[in-house]
């Protein structure tokens, strides 16, 4: 049973804390009613620690959010796929954040939205935010069910940033030969492999000679840089182009290890190789430009007069062509740097996609070779560029409207027929009216539903004279 104490202008519970010993502890309580029900509240969860009903908390109280990050990184990331990129964004956002020196007992949600609207702010895409907190969120949540943090996880009641769907940009049809042309040979199987099959980065660079079988035509992504799994976490055989045969059998042959792709000593290439940097420069080669920026690289002193030593000339000028342009200041030939288009390594995979999906590939197959866990991912993201795909489902829509001339809708507007695109079926001419009238089997041949409305509409009552005559 808590009791209540005042000493001085301070209200103290005595309680029996987790460990079943008696303590005195000082409140901010003001009156003797919020003493006595703030200690009832800390005497009934010391209890239910007690009885083993509730874990205890651990006795740093978990530590700081920096302490928390660095051991989630350690125990739970270390060894994954992204750990690297984990780590990096961790220690630079997080760690030396406002909320790394708290203790995990002081972090509440109000906290950790300013903390992301600060990011948000500081103008971190909203992908990254994201980012942020699944990080915090998972770590707090490990905690959890490793004991080291008993309260509740106070990421849940934050909000997710909106992340605004781009639609990737990717190589045309006309543009892949020309790209394929401005690689060099040692390049030109590597890529060949990524625009054939979609694979990714770490897949190519993993990719063993055993995983090749091209007698059978198939190949097997098992691998992801040095680790014995893909992203997905799974392997998968795909088959092999009939055009891609050529550049796979040259891979193989001049490779001197076990891997495919390999440095010109047979080890693996590393995971920060620039394969982003050298498809730029093919595109730039290739001509596949937005535009052109031309620099002036003269070096001149303060004197004006030529020095190897001085800083370059900053002139620059945007242009739509590489045509021959000179600095107004010193006369010398503007070099033209190529703005090419933001096409990125991995957007290799999505012109797989999207080139597979504009010649007609069904979206399931499609699917498979670019292994989407969830085939709303290819459909939604790629579904637009099939020609066919959304065509052929529109075309259900059937209302046999050879009865109704084009030329009639804006008269029948203009009359006060109803206006709704799924009510023109139900509009007949007059002639067809009068075909029509009193005969029910015109309706009867007809399963497809219509309101009653509808139906006086197409056959209206005749009027009292018209009644009168049809009866006589």
């Amino acid at each position: 049973m808590a009791t209540v104490f005042k000493r001085g202008k301070t209200w103290y519970a005595r309680l029996k804390d987790s460990a079943g010993c008696w303590r005195n502890l000082a409140t901010e309580a003001t009156t003797k009613t919020e003493a006595q029900r703030l200690a009832d509240d800390i005497a009934r969860k010391a209890e239910r620690i007690r009885l083993g009903l509730e874990a205890a908390p651990a006795a740093d109280g978990g530590g700081t959010v920096a302490e928390l990050m660095e051991w989630w990184l350690e125990s739970r990331s270390n060894g994954s796929p992204s750990h690297g990129r984990n780590a990096s964004a961790i220690r630079l956002h997080l760690i030396p954040s406002e909320l790394g020196p708290l203790p995990l007992v002081q972090v509440t949600a109000p906290k950790v939205e300013t903390f992301l609207h600060a990011k948000t702010t500081e103008g971190l895409a909203p992908g990254t935010v994201n980012h942020l907190r699944a990080f915090l969120s998972r770590a707090f949540e490990f905690a959890r069910r490793m004991g080291r943090y008993a309260g509740a996880n106070p990421v849940a009641d934050t909000q997710k940033r909106r992340v605004p769907r781009r639609t990737p940009d990717y190589l045309h049809a006309e543009e892949v030969p020309a790209v394929m042309a401005a690689l060099t040979p040692r390049w030109r199987p590597l890529f060949a492999t990524a625009l054939y099959t979609g694979m990714r980065k770490g897949e190519l660079l993993g990719l063993l000679k055993t995983d090749v079988d091209l007698a059978a035509g198939l190949l097997t992504v098992a691998h992801s840089h040095g680790r014995d799994t893909t992203k997905g976490g799974h392997a998968d055989v795909i088959p092999i182009a009939s055009e891609l045969m050529p550049y796979l059998r040259a891979a193989i042959e001049a490779s001197p290890s076990e891997y495919v792709f390999p440095k010109p000593d047979g080890s693996r290439m590393s995971e920060q190789v620039k394969l982003y940097g050298i498809l730029r420069r093919a595109l730039g080669r290739a001509g596949i430009v937005q535009g052109y920026r031309h620099t002036c690289r003269a070096r001149v002193n303060a004197e004006g007069k030529r020095d190897s030593s001085a800083k370059r000339c900053t002139h620059a000028e945007p242009a739509a062509d590489r045509a021959p342009r000179r600095c107004p200041t010193h006369g010398d030939l503007l070099w033209p740097v190529p703005q090419v288009r933001p096409i990125r390594f991995h957007s290799l995979r999505h012109s797989t996609a999207s080139l597979l999906m504009m010649a007609g590939a069904n979206p399931a197959a499609v699917q498979k070779i670019l292994r989407h866990s969830d085939p709303k991912i290819t459909t939604e993201v790629y579904g637009h560029l099939s020609p066919g795909y959304l065509r052929a489902e529109v075309d259900r829509l059937s209302f046999n409207l050879s009865e109704v001339a084009p030329a009639e809708a804006p008269i029948r507007a203009a009359a006060g027929a109803d206006s709704n695109p799924f009510a023109a079926p139900l509009l007949h001419s007059a002639d067809s009216r009068n075909r029509t009238a009193g005969d029910p089997s015109h309706f009867a041949s007809d399963s497809r539903p219509f309101t009653q409305r509808a139906m006086r509409e197409s056959n209206p009552r005749p009027s009292a004279p018209e009644a009168d005559a049809l009866s006589s």
